[in-house]
């Protein structure tokens, strides 16, 4: 099966030149983590990915299958309780299934929920729930930990790269978090300059078992984003 290729000359609002010469591929079930600071241009990126916003230069090329995204916010509907939220997902998707998959996010006792009584934490996991409900080939995910705790971005850190294991799809995630990149995603693509631009495309030498022991992320971390002096 084949994977994701982008390749984007030019994108702008109005006037203002936003994106410019950003190119590169991942295979099949590839994880990569797209970096850069905030306002950078990734959420951009990531909607000429979707199909959200086809008003640019070049030609992106996508996965046969299902296309699911994690947006910035869980984006729930208030008024559907967070099974019912997952059965919209796909008409294919029975309240069982639906249950399933909060089950597997760790969400099974909270199904019955509106969003108004779950944690954001809570719909943030129920929002990778309804990812799975698509059986996606491929992930698009906007920062997918933004505004949470550290108790809660750990939790939700480890759902992540279990719902990600589990689909077996090729995904890009979008994020200002150089340890949240190192601890989830096998490549970073890194944006710079104005427009921005892939200024450095690196793979991780270590295994994502390797990474997932704190130690070895941290020495990776320093070692590639050193603190400022």
């Amino acid at each position: 099966m084949s994977g994701l290729r982008v390749a984007v000359t030019a994108k702008q609002f109005g006037t203002a030149p936003v994106l410019a010469d950003i190119a590169f591929e991942l295979a099949a079930g590839e994880r990569a983590a797209l970096i850069g600071p905030s306002g950078i241009g990734k959420t951009t990126l990531l909607s000429l990915i979707a199909g959200l916003d086809s008003a640019f230069g070049g030609q992106i090329t996508r996965p046969p299958g299902a296309l699911a995204m994690v947006f910035q916010t869980p984006r729930l509907l208030p008024w559907r309780t967070l099974a019912q939220n997952i059965t919209l997902a796909h008409p294919a998707c029975t309240p069982g299934r639906a249950r399933a998959l909060l089950d597997a996010v760790g969400l099974a006792a909270a199904a019955d929920l509106h969003p108004e009584k779950a944690s954001l934490g809570m719909q943030r996991r129920a929002a990778m729930a309804r990812a799975l409900a698509v059986a996606p080939s491929l992930i698009l995910m906007d920062e997918p930990l933004v505004s949470l705790d550290a108790a809660s971005s750990a939790r939700v850190q480890a759902v992540m790269v279990d719902v990600l294991d589990r689909s077996g799809a090729t995904c890009l995630i979008a994020t200002h978090d150089h340890g949240q990149a190192l601890a989830v995603a096998d490549r970073l693509l890194e944006l710079g300059g104005s427009p921005a631009r892939l200024v450095s495309d690196r793979r991780l030498p270590l295994s994502r078992q390797a990474r997932g022991d704190p130690r070895a992320r941290a020495d990776l971390q320093a070692r590639w984003f050193p603190a400022p002096s």
